[in-house]
């Protein structure tokens, strides 16, 4: 066979194959950038579990640190994928998932790959387990640090749910998030609460009403009363758990804990990874009553 002709066939043989190796490239690319998805068997799962890990890493990235313990993450990644079964089975939206754009800001461009790796991970490891109470799917609350203890669902809107009942929480209270004091000045708070203007509020005394644990029920200002929750939210409060006073001049709110206070405490469930627990003994500590089950 003759060079020039031997040549031609090379260059049609690198035509042929060039498109492969171009989607290879590409794809083994992608791969990289979110990390392998790979069932429990080894085997690549289908499109839809697929997207569902996604789904479910975005959700766990935007809850909790990638640097706590990983029996956290995992504890926290259980009350993830029962929060998502459980709003699917009532038809209502799925809670918050960041997208790869959002996970490169949030964790940055260094960190990208390991720590999509390590939620991957806890999503992986926990894959299909739910929290449930007699059957049924429990609402995944959790909140960052309590007040050194969490609260009963009861006490926030009435209903018994009897796997959201009050959890001790020492630890939460050497959290740097523990502690958070604001200042108000008069005019601020009367314009935020809608006062009466002339209400002089350095002759008023702030009667609060709180449970065992120091969330306030309700708190008197004046003539007007207001949800220890309802102030929270319109004062952008750390917590329920506060109390108020007038000191020289200005409104002083001191708060213990960061969250409603309701379920599972990051925090506490960080020391708890720490001192040899798993992510099941985690679970059982905030949601009395409960196990996990595969969906």
């Amino acid at each position: 066979m003759s060079e020039r002709i031997k040549t031609i066939l090379a260059i049609l043989i690198i035509l042929i194959i060039l498109p492969y190796i171009i989607t290879y490239a590409i794809q083994g690319n992608a791969l990289f950038q979110i990390g392998e998805k790979t069932g429990e068997d080894g085997n690549a799962p289908s499109d839809d579990a697929g997207e569902e890990t996604e789904l479910m890493i975005g959700t766990l990235a935007g809850q909790i640190s990638m640097d706590a313990p990983f029996e956290a993450l995992k504890a926290q990644a259980v009350l993830v994928r029962t929060e998502y079964y459980r709003r699917k089975e009532l038809g209502l939206e799925a809670e918050p998932s960041l997208s790869m754009e959002e996970l490169e800001r949030l964790w940055g461009s260094a960190r990208l790959q390991e720590n999509y790796e390590i939620a991957g991970k806890a999503v992986r490891e926990t894959a299909g387990e739910v929290l449930t109470y007699e059957d049924r799917l429990v609402v995944s609350a959790y909140h960052k640090v309590s007040a050194g203890a969490t609260r009963t669902m009861e006490r926030l809107n009435g209903e018994v749910t009897p796997y959201l009942v009050s959890a001790s929480c020492g630890t939460d209270i050497t959290s740097p998030d523990y502690l958070a004091v604001r200042f108000f000045e008069p005019e601020e708070l009367i314009s935020a609460l809608k006062l009466p203007e002339t209400i002089d509020l350095s002759k008023i005394k702030f009667s609060t009403d709180a449970d065992e644990n120091g969330y306030v029920q309700t708190v008197a200002i004046g003539e007007k009363t207001f949800g220890g929750d309802e102030l929270r939210e319109t004062l952008g409060l750390a917590s329920p758990c506060f109390y108020m006073k007038y000191v020289e001049g200005s409104i002083r709110v001191v708060t213990k804990g960061k969250g409603h206070g309701i379920g599972l405490s990051q925090y506490a469930a960080c020391e708890q990874a720490k001192g040899g627990a798993d992510y099941e003994e985690i679970l059982t500590c905030f949601f009395a009553g409960t196990k996990l089950e595969k969906k």
